[in-house]
């Protein structure tokens, strides 16, 4: 799989970025001003749909000319940590977690299940860290995948995920792949 790229302008970038269904790196801009209005959230997300303007007409198991959805990660550098694609509206549970995990194995998925408001930093009650991370937790990434997308180690994600457990406003659900 190429890696993901990103030529930085003066008010916006462009990425490419590799979408797994159309199996081609996808070209997408964005405004500057988008990303650093996501970024006091947390982390910014770009959903961009699309379709494969070239699909393989002699592969009749290749649907990438059907409309799909990428989801991309970008950091405060305005760099690409995490790329998701998936049909509909979110990603399907086998899609979750990625090729990374072996069939019968173990997913585990982080989902927020207490909404916080941006305050909660000011305040003390929770770090800038763990609420950029509570933003990776929408579903669609295993807790390997917010590692990956928060570049950290995936031991110090599980050390936040459980402080975030503990104070009410995450769960983590485990799901065995097909």
């Amino acid at each position: 799989m190429p890696e993901n790229k990103v030529k930085k302008y003066f008010s916006l970038i462009e990425a490419w970025a590799w979408c797994d269904i159309c199996t081609e790196m996808v070209n997408i801009r964005v405004d500057k001003d988008e990303i650093k209005a996501g970024l006091k959230m947390g982390i910014y997300t770009k959903e961009h749909k699309h379709i494969n303007p070239y699909p393989d007409p002699e592969d009749v198991d290749d649907i990438s000319g059907q409309e799909h959805t990428i989801y991309i990660y970008i950091d405060d550098n305005y760099d690409i940590t995490g790329v998701r694609s998936f049909f509909g509206d979110s990603p399907s549970m086998s899609e979750v977690g990625g090729p990374s995990i072996k069939p019968g194995g173990e997913v585990r998925i982080p989902i927020v299940i207490k909404e916080v408001q941006p305050m909660s930093v000011q305040l003390g009650m929770i770090s800038m860290d763990e609420y950029k991370l509570l933003k990776v937790c929408d579903g669609m990434n295993s807790v390997e995948q917010c590692a990956e997308i928060m570049q950290e180690p995936v031991d110090m994600i599980e050390d936040m995920l459980d402080k975030l457990r503990k104070k009410g406003l995450v769960k983590v659900i485990r799901r065995t792949s097909e």
